[in-house]
């Protein structure tokens, strides 16, 4: 009987670690920049999806709209959606790369990892290929104030907190910075040039005559503070535009 017991007790162990190393397998919780899809080199193209494993949420570009929505896992069975995008008006072959990955995505198909590489496949046929994105120092940090004569406002990321200030001697709100949120931001950083943004030119000078808030972004990475020159809110340079859209949309869905 006591080796029966001892069995049993081995057995249960190792179907614990299977299942333990399925749930691993099985998570998706990265951002990959997809490089084939249907069999054609498309980097050029710079498509990604990134997947939340927190909020089963996904969200990516597609070549020409962004897109987002939410993902089922079962087994090795992704289901994604319904998804919504941005309505972007893109060069023909941007559209047909576009159609053509939002198509895939909206099947039944399973999924492999292996190492740094996704692959999205239908019936055993592989459809989407990608690589994990090696994003920046996980310790950067992130500040935009905005101010005027009535308008006062400063906002404080890092990937652990988020700290805001509505008022010059109003309360300070302080929140943890999710996963998700995170992952936009660094999302949104990867493809500035940090190092430039102190020569990045305001695009319209409303706030010289106070038609709009004077505003600044800055960008603490490795010891080192990035500024730009003040700038109008809700007018930023092109290269930060979505940098500043990100933190903004977070700072705003925090009450």
């Amino acid at each position: 009987m006591k080796w029966i017991l001892i069995l049993f007790s081995v057995i249960t162990m190792k179907t614990c670690d299977n299942q333990s190393v399925q749930k691993q397998v099985t998570m998706l919780n990265d951002t990959y920049n997809i490089t084939t899809l249907n069999s054609k080199d498309v980097s050029e193209f710079k498509l990604n999806i990134a997947f939340y494993n927190s909020t089963k949420q996904v969200s990516g570009f597609s070549g020409c709209n962004r897109f987002f929505g939410s993902y089922t896992i079962e087994g090795k069975t992704l289901k994604l959606g319904p998804l919504a995008s941005t309505r972007k008006m893109c060069p023909p072959e941007f559209n047909t790369i576009e159609n053509e990955m939002l198509d895939i995505l909206s099947k039944e198909i399973t999924f492999s990892k292996e190492n740094s590489f996704l692959r999205l496949l239908e019936n055993k046929i592989l459809l989407i290929e990608a690589v994990k994105k090696e994003t920046r120092n996980q310790s950067m940090s992130f500040e935009y104030s905005q101010h005027s004569r009535g308008i006062y406002q400063n906002i404080s990321i890092n990937k652990k907190s988020i700290t805001i200030k509505n008022k010059r001697e109003g309360d300070v709100i302080v929140t943890g910075c999710s996963e998700e949120q995170w992952q936009k931001i660094m999302d949104a950083i990867e493809d500035i040039d940090i190092e430039n943004i102190q020569n990045l030119e305001a695009p319209s000078q409303k706030r010289l005559y106070d038609g709009a808030a004077i505003a600044k972004l800055k960008v603490t990475f490795e010891g080192k503070i990035y500024e730009t020159p003040i700038f109008d809110h809700g007018n930023p340079h092109a290269e930060i535009a979505n940098l500043v859209k990100e933190i903004l949309s977070i700072a705003q869905n925090i009450e």
